[in-house]
């Protein structure tokens, strides 16, 4: 092939690659503005850092710029903060923050394809970054507002940078990869798993990490003043003071709020200073080596100095199994040391593609093994080889030998896999069949997109079912949690009640004329819960409170007595399945006894949903006013209790203390709220408790603010005159009295 010819074929691919881009983004918005239903926990709270970023961000200054770098505790803010150049551009909203990943598609695809031409030839990195793009978790993903996309993409990229700078040769390509490695672990910290392989490989290959020692000893030349002031360690020392200063100095005042406090000056003033003398030494390997690794630090030290308990919460998910609960998996299962495996075939790759995989791979093996046997294959290992096998190999026992459980976690390796896949092809020395496998492979592959991508492809998705003896149902395409469509089944838009509910609670506070009010959430599914609520809510809906009773430790418990604070309730018709313990305790109450609950909370709005269950709005129907002492309530509904038989009933006057007695009774007994605006005059109050007194024994009488509420005594002389005081309570302005009406003929 001629130069000319070769170039040309180079243009091609490039722009090959862009339309792959430029493809994939058209797609997703297609997807994006399609999809309403917000599924999960952690992709609401993911948009919801996104508009605090932005909030944050509103003034540009070392202050902002410091809070938005330190503010998270536990997630690094990289992948956020890329969201809010584009909501200043096109307005907050949710299509505008899943629309940012169009830009790690292109770094991730133009990545791929430039490690695969440099190993190999530009027409297995234009095949490989293919396969990468229409791996189903990762076109899934794209759409999502997961950080693991971003990740992916920047250790693709700094894979990229290792290859392009053959052993740490190359300065350009060595300090670009430094400056990916920091900005990767802005993003995400298990970056260093992905990348930290394949540089150790061709660190120690290279002779680089050997060469760091005669790096840091050599005299560089001074040519000129300048030169010799850079290349001196005081100004290294006097420019990371100065740098370490600019950027604390200011958020002085904050520094107490962090673990390392007042240190984190003199720890930053070292590592930028580290930084700058390594900037400074003679290009080679060794230095390029200390220089990329120096600068990755010193950029990823910005969030990780500051929020340095993460280590704390990194520790508990990876050695807690965070993610594992209720699984019953544990280092004594062999399904514990399957499990990362097992994602490959179902949502990762797709069995088709795994299969083609494993054709590629056995392609390779038999034709180097053919020409050379055992021998022939380890030498053809070339250092490009060994790269993408660690970048796979690495990572992948790191999170199998973790306690996390997560097919996303370990997407980052993935991209190794479409190399291998497209090396392996084109290792075929018939033309023909060459060409038939890549042809096959990209039919395959368009099919497998357009059939997880879109609701009208479902008679393509129901063709591709398997049923298998041993393994069971499965696609042959992929499925699993994170592959969607954009309207159908799961993510079905009657599933998005969050946006109905609050339309309807701040409908009903104008018509009220109220200007807060307290939403109390029992629902924890997929497609509703607390997250997804706090997101849609986030400014918007002023003057809605919202409580968590179905899933966090946000609230103290007892929960049901709490749920009597709300001014609206938002349950369902199986209220159970995502309840946590005390959700669940507060649910059982309304259950089995729900004379209180039934009597203070109205259903005012529901909503029936795709999968048969219907779900619900209670609004109060009472609020007791003025000043009362809750242990007052408390206490009676103790007493009440103890002295209560079945059939038993409870008069409430004023009516209005059923949403405080409520609280503290658990109790099954038939409640009776009194209104005050039916109680006026002795002929009214006889006309209403001679209804009430069918079918009961004995009555608890219950009154608070009796001169306000009973003046003239009159329910009381009713119920003396229709039956027998037995037992009497009072404390301060609550009085319970009980009568047996059992031996009066009325």
């Amino acid at each position: 092939m001629s130069v000319l010819e070769s170039r040309q074929s180079r243009l091609l691919a490039h722009l090959a690659v862009l339309g792959l881009v430029l493809f994939h983004a058209l797609n997703n918005w297609i997807f994006v503005r399609t999809q309403v239903t917000i599924l999960g926990w952690d992709r609401p709270a993911h948009l919801v850092r996104t508009l605090i970023y932005n909030d944050i961000l509103q003034e540009i200054s070392l202050r902002t710029l410091f809070e938005a770098m330190t503010w998270s505790w536990n997630r690094p803010p990289l992948a956020h903060l890329t969201v809010v150049p584009l909501y200043r551009a096109f307005g907050a909203s949710t299509d505008v923050a899943l629309m940012v990943n169009v830009i790690f598609v292109a770094i991730l695809l133009f990545s791929v394809y430039g490690i695969g031409r440099r190993l190999y030839s530009w027409r297995v990195g234009l095949l490989a970054a293919f396969f990468t793009s229409t791996y189903p978790i990762l076109f899934s993903i794209s759409r999502m507002p997961y950080v693991e996309y971003a990740v992916t993409a920047l250790v693709a990229l700094s894979v990229y940078l290792l290859v392009a700078s053959e052993g740490f040769q190359r300065r350009s390509s060595s300090l670009l990869l430094g400056l990916v490695v920091g900005l990767g672990i802005l993003t995400k910290w298990p970056f260093v798993a992905f990348a930290g392989g394949p540089m150790a490989y061709v660190a120690i290959r290279s002779g680089a990490l050997r060469d760091i020692k005669q790096a840091v000893t050599a005299r560089p030349k001074a040519s000129s003043l300048w030169r010799r002031i850079w290349v001196s360690p005081l100004f290294h020392l006097a420019a990371g003071l100065a740098l370490s200063l600019v950027w604390y100095w200011p958020n002085r005042d904050r520094l107490a709020d962090f673990l390392l406090s007042c240190w984190l000056i003199p720890i930053s003033w070292l590592l930028v200073s580290l930084a700058l003398f390594a900037l400074s030494r003679p290009a080679g390997r060794g230095a390029n080596l200390l220089s990329a690794v120096a600068v990755g630090a010193a950029i990823g030290s910005v969030w990780s100095l500051p929020n340095l308990r993460f280590s704390e919460r990194f520790l508990t998910v990876v050695y807690s199994g965070l993610n594992m609960e209720g699984t019953g998996l544990g280092p004594r299962n062999l399904s514990f040391y399957l499990r990362y495996l097992s994602y490959l075939p179902h949502e990762q790759l797709s069995p088709l593609y795994l299969v083609l995989l494993l054709v590629a791979v056995g392609l390779g093996i038999y034709i180097i093994w053919r020409h050379g046997g055992p021998r022939r294959l380890q030498k053809s290992m070339s250092e490009g080889d060994w790269v993408l096998l660690l970048w796979f190999v690495v990572p992948f026992l790191v999170f199998t030998l973790s306690l996390t459980m997560n097919s996303r976690f370990d997407v980052a390796l993935l991209p190794s896999l479409a190399l291998i896949t497209a090396r392996g092809l084109f290792l075929v020395k018939r033309s023909w069949l060459q060409r038939g496998l890549v042809c096959a492979a990209v039919l395959l592959g368009l099919v497998q997109f357009f059939a997880l991508s879109y609701d009208r492809f479902e008679p393509l998705r129901e063709k591709a079912l398997v049923t298998l003896p041993g393994d069971g149902r499965f696609n042959l395409l992929g499925e699993g949690s994170y592959v969607e469509l954009p309207s159908s089944g799961r993510t079905d838009a009657r599933f998005f009640v969050g946006p109905l509910v609050l339309d309807y609670i701040q409908q009903d506070m104008k018509q009220d004329g109220r200007e807060t009010v307290q939403l109390g959430n029992l629902v924890n599914r997929s497609y509703s819960n607390n997250a997804i609520l706090q997101y849609v809510m986030y400014d918007a809906y002023e003057g809605i409170l919202l409580r968590e009773f179905a899933r966090s430790e946000w609230e103290q418990p007892p929960y049901y007595e709490r749920l009597f604070e709300c001014d609206y309730l938002l349950m369902k018709s199986d209220p159970f399945p995502g309840l946590r313990e005390h959700g669940q305790e507060a649910m059982n109450i309304i259950v089995t006894a729900p004379s209180f609950f039934e009597e203070v909370f109205k259903i005012v709005w529901e909503h029936p949903l795709p999968d048969g269950d219907v779900g619900y709005l209670y609004k109060k129907q009472y609020h007791l006013a003025g000043e009362y002492n809750p242990e007052d309530f408390r206490s009676a509904a103790a007493e009440i209790a103890a002295q209560s038989l079945d059939g038993d009933g409870i008069i409430l006057l004023p009516g209005e203390q059923v949403e405080v007695l409520g609280r503290y009774y658990p109790g099954h007994l038939k409640v009776y709220p009194l209104s005050v605006q039916e109680l006026q005059g002795r002929e009214a109050v006889h006309s209403l408790l001679s209804g009430l007194r069918a079918g009961m024994k004995r009555v608890f009488l219950v009154v608070w603010n009796q001169d306000r509420y009973d003046p003239g005594g009159y329910v009381q002389g009713w119920l003396r005159s229709h039956g027998r005081e037995m037992w009497e309570w009072s404390s301060r302005d609550l009085r319970v009295v009980l009568y047996d009406l059992s031996s009066s003929s009325g």
